[in-house]
């Protein structure tokens, strides 16, 4: 072969070579609409904060992100969904802290939380308040260890349900006090306040959220709240920690997860979309107008350990106190 008809056959060869190896190199992220899929229905919390958190997030990553809501079964019909999504970060999922436990709690939910997922950031958080009816004898913490020291399991406690953010706090209370109040679950936080403001049930853990309407009306009072200090919005409410149970401080978080296998240039660049929604003044006053927080949990990394520490936390609990699902 000649020299010349040597060189042109190398040539095109490389140049194929060249021209596949662009071609294989992953599209630029993101290259389509963001779907964040959230086991909820429209107006619940995991809803309103992943609306608020979506709408800027798009503009920085130049793509749609779209809020799909797929509810049922405690986010398991969702979380079993978003695992077996492809991890290119085009599927992400709401999740507050019922998602990390309910493996847990039931048999077969259809995926692993530790080795399903990773964690992309946290959105907000917020503190459980312990409530009384606006009408019981007791006014505070003290009053309620008195009472159930003299009259063992005959108080009780509501809750949204077996495992719940609900719930849990409320097992955490009485693991470090050793009190033995009876559980009363409902199905729902809302199906249960009519009887905590009756006296019928005669106290309940939930947000500040839930119960703010009949605060606000007196027909509830607050006892505690499970935040590590002391709340802006309510500076004259205890925590926990410094009446001297700080095993019972505890958040409620909501948050985004992916598909574990996702790329960490991905990572980051969903990350860096969330920090700028974040920072958003207006997103900060909606959150603040639902009593959310934006807690200093902001980086991928810091979310995947904190989701670490509350699942081993929370599944000791759920093992010590024998919880399963209804």
């Amino acid at each position: 072969m000649k020299r010349r008809q040597i060189v042109k056959a190398v040539g095109g060869v490389m140049a194929c070579a060249w021209a596949f190896g662009v071609n294989a190199q992953p599209a630029a992220f993101p290259s389509k609409p963001i779907r964040i899929i959230v086991g909820s229905a429209p107006g619940a919390l995991l809803d309103v904060a992943s609306r608020l958190y979506a709408e800027r997030m798009s503009v920085y990553l130049k793509q749609p992100v779209v809020v799909e809501n797929m509810p049922g079964a405690s986010s398991t019909v969702a979380a079993r969904y978003v695992a077996k999504a492809a991890p290119d970060g085009h599927t992400l999922m709401a999740i507050a802290n019922t998602v990390v436990t309910m493996p847990h709690l039931v048999k077969n939910a259809g995926y692993v939380f530790s080795k399903d997922f990773v964690a992309v950031g946290e959105m907000c958080r917020s503190a459980g308040i312990l409530v009384a009816s606006g009408t019981s004898p007791l006014k505070s913490v003290p009053d309620l260890v008195a009472a159930a020291k003299q009259r063992p399991g005959e108080l009780t406690f509501g809750s949204g349900g077996q495992g719940t953010t609900s719930h849990l706090p409320m097992e955490m209370f009485l693991k470090e006090s050793g009190l033995s109040l009876s559980h009363v679950p409902y199905k729902g936080v809302a199906q249960a306040l009519p009887d905590v403001i009756a006296g019928r049930v005669n106290v309940m853990m939930g947000t500040a959220t839930s119960f703010m309407g009949s605060l606000n009306a007196g027909t509830l009072k607050a006892l505690a709240i499970t935040s590590d200090v002391r709340s802006p919005k309510f500076p004259n409410l205890p925590t926990f920690k410094e009446l001297g149970y700080p095993g019972a401080t505890y958040s409620i978080f909501v948050g985004l997860v992916a598909p574990s296998g996702l790329p960490d240039a991905v990572r980051s660049k969903l990350a860096a979309a969330m920090e700028v929604a974040r920072n958003d003044k207006a997103l900060q006053a909606r959150l603040d107008n639902i009593d959310q927080d934006i807690s200093d949990v902001r980086t991928p990394e810091q979310f995947q350990n904190y989701l670490k520490a509350e699942e081993a936390r929370s599944v000791a609990l759920i093992r010590a106190a024998n919880i399963t699902a209804e």
